[in-house]
């Protein structure tokens, strides 16, 4: 049992690390002349190419789903995580990786205030301390932006809240369906929204740049078949609230990346904020064993 819970603590920290690369490849991306829409739209087909080869693999489709079921998760994908995707995107052409990576990382807290607003879930007080932390880390790491990044700051905040609702919604559609599949589904749904899009906006459905195509595909097969793939194998060995303290690792891993590769610096202030953050990840998901007081 040991050695199973140790390969899925690996597993678990390998996916968070595979996450943490995408805000840097994004940057990458940018810098081979693709737009955001082009970005996100073969990032998300190439990724659902490859998630529905690994379902397949395993004996599982689409199909299974359902057609109802199947439609739902084809609406939240083109729906939620598009649009969640777009403003996460949007956000990275003008903001530092490091910035846009720890101001989403709030999305944990505002899943809290959301099921507490829509399913009447108990905050508890450790839950809300969590979340006076988060927003208070969050202010520090965005009053540290200039102004002038105002429209580019909204969508980085956008960024979070948008994926806290993605989560609630996707939490209801998913009992019973296979995670692999659930996901290779969403993301056919972000793939083809964001290609009408692309197509209705004009903007050329083929990246111009040879150098954009070995960026495109880590950015499917990295932060998403890999990350995907990793996490949904470790979280039956260790358990969802084990996973999720483990992949505290992934903004660790982003900040790392992004001053090596990128040049990116926080100020002391921003760099608070980002410890906030990280820290009210860890009391949100702590077990409740571990946050009572002894008598």
């Amino acid at each position: 049992m040991r050695l199973r819970g140790g390969q899925g603590t690996l597993m678990v920290l390998a996916s968070a690390a595979s996450f943490g690369t995408l805000p840097v490849l994004v940057k990458f991306a940018y810098s081979t002349g693709l737009t955001p829409l082009q970005a996100l739209t073969y990032r998300f087909l190439l990724a659902a190419l490859g998630l529905h080869s690994l379902a397949l693999l395993r004996g599982e489709h689409a199909g299974q789903l359902g057609l109802r079921r199947a439609a739902q998760f084809l609406l939240l994908g083109g729906i939620g995580y598009a649009a969640q995707s777009g403003t996460f995107f949007g956000a990275l052409c003008c903001l530092p990786a490091s910035l846009v990576e720890l101001v989403a990382y709030a999305y944990p807290s505002l899943v809290a205030v959301g099921a507490w607003l829509l399913f009447r879930r108990p905050v508890g007080g450790r839950r809300g301390l969590a979340l006076a932390i988060s927003f208070g880390g969050v202010a520090l790491l965005v009053g540290g932006v200039r102004l002038q990044a105002g429209l580019p700051l909204l969508l980085a905040i956008a960024s979070p809240i948008l994926y806290a609702a993605y989560i609630l919604v996707g939490e209801r559609l998913m009992h019973g369906a296979s995670a692999l599949t659930a996901s290779a589904t969403v993301h056919t749904g972000a793939g083809l929204s964001l290609l009408a899009v692309l197509l209705l906006a004009g903007q050329p459905p083929l990246p111009r740049n040879p150098d954009s195509w070995p960026v495109l595909v880590l950015l499917a097969l990295v932060p998403s078949m890999i990350a995907i793939s990793l996490l949904l194998a470790g979280l039956p060995r260790i358990g969802a609230p084990q996973a999720a303290l483990v992949s505290t690792i992934e903004p660790v891993v982003t900040l790392a990346l992004a001053a090596t590769l990128l040049g990116d610096r926080l100020s002391p202030g921003q760099l608070l904020g980002a410890a906030a953050v990280v820290l009210a990840v860890v009391i949100v998901h702590l077990p409740p064993e571990a946050r009572e007081a002894p008598d």
